[in-house]
This record gives C-alpha cells, sequence and structure tokens, in this order.
C-alpha cells in the first residue's frame, strides 16, 4: 500500500510512490487517512504526467511568480504573499502543477489548514481564504505564461463575514476636522482621507506633482493594483494644500514627509491622539475609518454608488456595495420616503374618482 501510518499521534502519514523499477517517491503527509489517500491519487496522477510531459510544479514557478508581484504589487504585498507561499502553498501543493490541482485537493487543504488555525484557537476562515486567492492569483499567473492549461476556477470559499466599517458620525467627523486646523500639516492630511477618500499609503506617498491645482485634481499614482486614478479637490481641500504649500519652506517633493526623516509618512496615530484629546471626543478615530467616513457620508447624500466606488479606487463594485449596510437606516428612510409618494398618489387617485362620481350625479 502507498500510504502507511508515520506517527498517528500527530496525523502523519507516509506516502511512498514507486514510478517504474528505480524510481521511488517519498513524502509525509499531515491530515486523515481518508484525505491522504486522495492526496496520494492526485500525486501519482501528477507524478505520472511530469515523468510524460515535464510539467512544471507550483514549487517550480514560485519564485518566478514573487518576482512578478513584487514588479507590479506593493512591498507589502509582495511580503504577505511571500509568507503565504513558502509558509503554506508550497509545503502543500508544491510537488504538484496546476491543472492537476482538484476540487477534492483544495478540500483537503482547507480541512488540514482549519485545523492548525483551530488548535491555535483561531477560527480562519478569512485566513484561508486570503492563501486561496494568492493560489488562484498564481494559477492565472502559471496560465499566462504557459505552464498550465487553464487557471483555477470557481474555489470556493470558505463562509467567513466581514467586518462591516466604522464610520465617524458627521458632527464628529467635522469636530475632530475643527480641531484640527491649528497644526496646517496635519489638517491638510486628514483632508485628503475624509475629503477626498484616499487611502493611508496613498496620502503618505503624494507628491506634489501629483496635486494639479490647475485642473483642481489629485492624481493617485501608486493606489492599490498599481492603478492610477483622479479625484476631485473640494474646495476646502484644494485651500488646505495651497495654505500647506505657502508654508513649506524645503524641497522636498512629498506633499506629507515625515517632519524627522523627510521620507514618507509611516505612522499617525500620535497625530490623531492629540487631535481627538483637542476635540474632546471620547472615542477613537483611525485613519482609514476616515475614508470609511467619506465613502458612507457620501452614500448618505445620495450620491450614485459607482461615483464613490471611482473616487475610492476599487475595482469591484461589491467591495464598495458594503458600505450599503452601513447605510441602511438612511436607505431605509428613503424607502418610506418613496413610499409616502406613492400612498399620496394612491389617495389623490382615490380623491379624483370620487370627485368624478359626485360630478356624474
Amino acid at each position: 500500500m502507498s500510504v502507511r501510518s508515520y506517527k498517528p499521534h500527530e496525523n502523519k502519514w507516509l506516502i511512498d510512490i514507486r514510478l517504474g523499477r528505480k524510481r521511488r517517491y517519498r513524502e509525509v503527509f499531515q491530515g486523515s487517512f481518508e484525505e491522504a489517500l486522495i492526496y496520494e491519487e492526485e500525486l501519482k496522477r501528477h507524478l505520472t504526467s511530469r515523468e510524460k510531459n515535464h510539467t512544471r510544479t507550483i514549487a517550480d514557478i514560485a519564485q518566478e511568480y514573487l518576482d512578478h508581484v513584487r514588479i507590479h504589487q506593493s512591498q507589502k504585498t509582495w511580503r504577505e504573499k511571500q509568507r503565504i507561499i513558502f509558509s503554506h502553498i508550497i509545503p502543500y501543493f508544491g510537488n504538484l502543477s496546476f491543472d492537476l490541482i482538484s476540487p477534492k485537493i483544495i478540500d483537503s487543504y482547507k480541512l488540514k489548514r482549519l485545523r492548525e488555525l483551530n488548535d491555535k484557537g483561531i477560527k480562519g476562515h478569512r485566513m484561508v481564504n486570503i492563501e486561496l486567492n494568492v493560489l488562484s492569483s498564481m494559477s492565472r499567473f502559471a496560465f499566462e505564461n504557459g505552464y498550465s492549461d487553464k487557471p483555477l476556477e470557481h474555489i470556493k470559499k470558505l463562509p467567513h463575514r466581514c467586518k462591516l466599517p466604522d464610520p465617524l458620525p458627521v458632527e464628529i467627523a467635522l469636530k475632530f476636522l475643527d480641531a484640527a486646523k491649528t497644526e496646517p500639516f496635519y489638517y491638510a492630511l486628514f483632508l485628503c482621507l475624509y475629503n477626498a477618500g484616499m487611502r493611508k499609503n496613498e496620502v503618505f506617498n503624494l507628491r506634489w506633482d501629483d496635486v494639479m491645482f490647475e485642473y483642481n485634481l489629485i492624481r493617485v499614482v501608486k493606489g492599490k493594483g498599481g492603478k492610477e486614478r483622479f479625484i476631485p479637490m473640494s474646495r476646502t481641500l484644494r485651500q488646505a494644500l495651497l495654505d500647506l504649500k505657502d508654508l513649506r519652506k524645503d524641497a522636498n517633493l512629498l506633499v506629507f514627509p515625515s517632519p524627522k526623516t523627510g521620507k514618507p509618512l509611516t505612522d499617525i496615530r500620535k497625530a490623531i491622539r492629540r487631535i481627538v484629546q483637542k476635540a474632546g471626543i471620547d472615542r477613537p478615530v483611525k485613519p482609514h475609518q476616515l475614508r470609511h467616513t467619506f465613502a458612507t457620508h457620501l452614500l448618505e447624500q445620495g450620491i450614485d454608488i459607482r461615483a464613490i466606488q471611482a473616487l475610492l479606487g476599487h475595482e469591484q463594485i461589491t467591495t464598495t456595495q458594503i458600505y450599503t449596510k452601513v447605510a441602511l437606516p438612511v436607505l431605509q428612510k428613503a424607502i418610506q420616503t418613496l413610499d409616502a409618494i406613492c400612498g399620496q398618489q394612491v389617495v389623490n387617485a382615490v380623491g379624483n374618482d370620487t370627485l368624478k362620481i359626485f360630478e356624474n350625479q
């Protein structure tokens, strides 16, 4: 038998596959016996295919994929994908090619990872879904470069409820910004988050040549996914940036350089805590929360969700739609208003019919 018990107390199995008379492949698999049998069957199929077609495995293309990520995505994304690939993807899928990854293999991976995370007291559904996203992205890269016949499609994700954004009420947001006016540097920075909906890192890396005063636009060059978008400036934001530019005497090309290093800022939590305390606000405020507040307040004012999607730089409309859940009370009020209008029309229609009856008499 190709699957033998190795360390029963650790649920480990030795997979021992013979390839002809002289070649032999051994691997230790962790999981249930049934999962080991499934893995052994798929592995045997893969090894046989590799003997014939010299198919490149996931381990073979991992570094090439990471080099691609390093060029086209952010440093943070590259580091996280590198960690996931070498810690989880390669140890489990490394000896397989993408063409031989079946839904059973993926389900087996989910069970294995959930057991590992549950042992640490972590639910882990979101974490496993992120790992599967990396695997799916790798498969598209493999397909585009001729290393597989087709990318992995329709990987069923684990159920996970996304945490809803926690926007600030209008009065709290205005109170926070009003308290920041005494610090022009941070006032302009916070307006970029709240009045333009920019991401924190987009603000930190904003350059003066991306602030197009003549067109009243901010060009975001390095947004999520490396795409360019243009954000109109409100009068308040435009004036705050002009005031900041007049105050600045240095030749730094960054709009918001670190006062200590002159390089992009890395943290503004201390400044936020100072402004919160000055404003007398009794709740925490986070940088990304101002972006959430921007989107929620626009939706509550009746701005089309696709316009908000464009301003935020979301690739998928489904990402923006999460704000409809946050603004649900406002949306319910809108529906009630519509109901009232329709109800009034019904009353008017009944009144008109009644008047016609009396006129006919």
